[in-house]
């Protein structure tokens, strides 16, 4: 984090990291299998500004992001899943690795995890997802919950070591190439 930076810089990195998570978010709806994997990825830029500014920019950034991305992107469930979830979590990120205690690290992760996971079933089942189609799934219906569940705790897993490696390789690599450091 480089506070010395001019305001007129501050607002510049955010808005093009801003511009970039929205124009990622809209591929969303132009593939559509990729509803899970767009929001990782624009949130994964929110990281940039927690580095290269300070955790309130990127704040500011989560917050105009998913403000534009429920307005414009037509894939509500991954407008939600940035939303509720994937927006905020690289920023985040940071404080639960300062924790010297990695296992209390991890269970707070897991925890925050499934916390929002549950506010983001609520909302796309209640406002994007047709109730009568989750009820018409028979047992799958009853069950695949729990297994989608199970899964997307060890996806969240992968996610978030992937998303350390990608930080670790941008703040050693990318950023000096980038930045000219």
């Amino acid at each position: 984090m480089n506070n010395s930076r001019k305001p007129s810089y501050s607002v510049a990195l955010g808005g093009v990291i801003s511009a970039m998570s929205l124009v990622i978010m809209i591929f969303a709806s132009i593939i559509p299998t990729l509803t899970y994997a767009v929001p990782a990825v624009a949130g994964a830029l929110l990281a940039v500004i927690v580095i290269e500014i300070n955790k309130k920019w990127a704040v500011a950034a989560y917050a105009v992001v998913s403000i534009l991305s429920l307005l414009v992107v037509p894939s509500k469930e991954a407008s939600m899943l940035f939303v509720a979830f994937m927006g905020f979590y690289p920023i985040l990120k940071s404080a639960f690795e300062k924790l010297k205690n990695k296992t209390l690290s991890w269970i707070l992760k897991i925890a925050v995890f499934n916390f929002c996971m549950v506010i983001y079933y609520f909302l796309v089942l209640n406002f994007v997802t047709d109730a009568e189609l989750i009820n018409e799934a028979g047992d799958l219906g009853k069950y695949g919950i729990y297994i989608f569940w199970g899964f997307a705790n060890i996806v969240f897993v992968i996610y978030d070591i992937a998303l350390t490696r990608l930080i670790s390789m941008y703040y050693n690599w990318l950023r000096k190439k980038i930045f000219k450091r």
